[in-house]
């Protein structure tokens, strides 16, 4: 269980992921170039859905910041806790500057990210031949992890993971927000939170059942313990909290990392008064005092 793309944009908050229990952390997504994103207010909180709608725009110190940041944190970053970057770029070129120019960094950053699903998009990356393009150039990157959309219609979601499939990467991000109309200034946002948990789940379940063997990292709706556990029962290796992060901040973590120790202990009693059934594979849980056991 870890941090998602969206809560640390530009990597100010390292240190303070580096003394939570969390098993990994994803900066960004960053851009090529500075940007402001779209105009405030750019988010809305329904604290009764555990849901919020954001149109942000991808705003971003830039990635020549964020190199800046690695120089400085990198060394204190703790073994054994992933490090992830998020890059988002309109072209492919700017997807090569960002990939090459992280090369100096691969001894800290365990796996990048590439967002194609962001809704500031429009939806062009999830056109399959322009799609297909970019991950032909990014083929000889052996760190990376495509973030893949949610789309409206099931087929076309299927032609999606079809394409980022048969081009082998580390890993998938499932998954990334839902469009809807809003009142925000740009009148759309993505919803994120709760009433995606389904929806990304099944999707998980339909990525495995495809075949994908690859590392799968569930991102959408996970807002409990029960939630996290459902993400890793559905087929994801990792499984990652931004809303209840934006909501609830640091907290959120430890309420997380309580509720999946109690879980996972009722699981394993369970098993013990009745040996026939399937038997629950531990996976490591951060103890609330910083260190994973």
């Amino acid at each position: 269980m870890g941090i998602g793309a969206g809560v640390d944009k530009d990597g100010l908050l390292m240190g303070l992921m580096a003394n939570l229990p969390v098993g990994f952390h994803t900066i960004g997504s960053v851009t090529l170039r500075p940007r402001r994103g779209n105009p405030r207010p750019r988010m809305r909180r329904y604290p009764g859905l555990k849901a919020m709608v954001n149109a942000m725009g991808l705003p971003s110190r830039g990635f020549w910041f964020i190199r800046e940041v690695l120089n400085g944190e990198c060394p204190r970053w703790p073994r054994g806790k992933l490090l992830g970057i998020s890059l988002a770029g309109f072209s492919e070129v700017e997807f090569k500057i960002m990939l090459d120019s992280l090369t100096p960094y691969l001894g800290c950053v365990d796996f990048i990210e590439i967002n194609v699903s962001s809704p500031t998009y429009g939806g062009s990356w999830a056109e399959p031949r322009r799609l297909g393009n970019l991950l032909k150039l990014l083929k000889r990157h052996d760190k990376v992890v495509v973030k893949v959309p949610l789309l409206p219609n099931v087929n076309d979601e299927v032609k999606v993971l079809k394409t980022i499939i048969n081009h082998n990467p580390l890993g998938l991000t499932i998954a990334n927000t839902i469009m809807v109309k809003s009142d925000l200034p740009v009148g759309y946002g993505g919803v994120s939170g709760a009433p995606l948990l389904k929806i990304v789940t099944r999707l998980i379940k339909l990525t495995r059942g495809m075949g994908y063997g690859g590392l799968i990292i569930g991102l959408g709706g996970f807002m409990s313990g029960g939630d996290v556990l459902r993400g890793l029962e559905a087929g994801a290796d990792l499984v990652g909290m931004v809303t209840a992060f934006a909501m609830e901040g640091p907290l959120s973590v430890y309420r997380v990392v309580n509720e999946l120790r109690k879980l996972i202990t009722q699981r394993q009693l369970n098993t013990l008064n009745n040996p026939r059934r399937d038997s629950w594979q531990l996976f490591p849980i951060p103890d609330p005092g910083g260190k994973l056991s």
